[in-house]
Formats: structure tokens, sequence, C-alpha cells
């Protein structure tokens, strides 16, 4: 594995034709969270049948499209369930506390994105945009990149 340091000074490694499985090499299953961001449980954009939620405590069985949402989640659990998420792209977040509800990527500058994570107790930054294709493993903690890939 090719380990270089990004712009912002932050270890990472490219992985071509990769599928989420496949990265899963890069998640250490001590540390307890995983944040899966913008996932949708239908990337392809066509009506679906579902129950969905309309609001905290209330669900709805309706025709849906282009349902999107994060994901916080043990990361046991998501090993676990790992086969459900490798035919779709991922962006995911491991870490050791849950990430604050206020706490919204899309909103901070992307040279100050890792370095709030990581004062949130992130330690590994994974964005695959599509199943088959070349994904960016950032290790937001110095060494966890080499340490899980040993």
């Amino acid at each position: 594995m090719n380990i270089e340091i990004d712009q912002y000074g932050y270890e990472q490694t490219f992985v071509k034709n990769a599928d989420v499985k496949m990265l899963a090499q890069f998640i250490d299953p001590k540390i307890p969270y995983i944040w899966i961001l913008g996932h949708m449980p239908n990337p392809v954009v066509q009506w679906w049948e579902s129950t969905v939620p309309v609001d905290k405590n209330s669900f709805i069985s309706a025709k849906v499209r282009d349902i999107q949402y994060d994901l916080q989640i043990q990361t046991e659990e998501f090993l676990e369930n790992i086969d459900a998420f490798n035919e779709f792209g991922i962006v995911l977040i491991q870490s050791n506390s849950p990430m604050p509800d206020t706490l919204d990527l899309s909103r901070i500058p992307e040279q100050h994105q890792n370095s709030v994570l990581a004062k949130n107790g992130a330690v590994l930054r994974v964005f695959l945009p599509h199943a088959i294709e070349t994904a960016c493993v950032t290790g937001i903690v110095k060494g966890h990149l080499e340490k899980m890939s040993c």
C-alpha cells in the first residue's frame, strides 16, 4: 500500500476498483462508531415502494425516490451488515465517539474538515464515489493506515 500525505498533512491512500468490503481492511473493529454520510438506499433515480418516516414518530408506505440520509451505527453492526452496502459508493467516518447532532461537514471548508473530525474523535475517513471505482482512504489519526495495513 502506498501511503502519501495530502495537501492538508493527513495520510491517505487510494484503492483502485474498490468496493465497500475491500475497504473494510481499514476499519478497526475496536473503534466503536461509524458515521455514513449521504447514504442512498437506491442510487437509481426511480420510484420504488418503501416505508419511510414522515416525522420522528410516524411512518408511511409510499412510492419514493432520491432518499438520502446520514447513518450513525456501531462498527460491529456495520461490519455485520457490510454486504448490504457493498454495491454502493460510501462516505464513511470511523470515530471513537458519536458525532454531534449539529456537525454538518458541508458547512465546514474542506481544508478544516479533517481537523474538526479529529476534534470529535474521528480516526478514519473513506470516500468511494461508486462501487468498483477508486476510493480515497484518509487516516485522520497519524499511523492509522499503516497500522491497519499490517
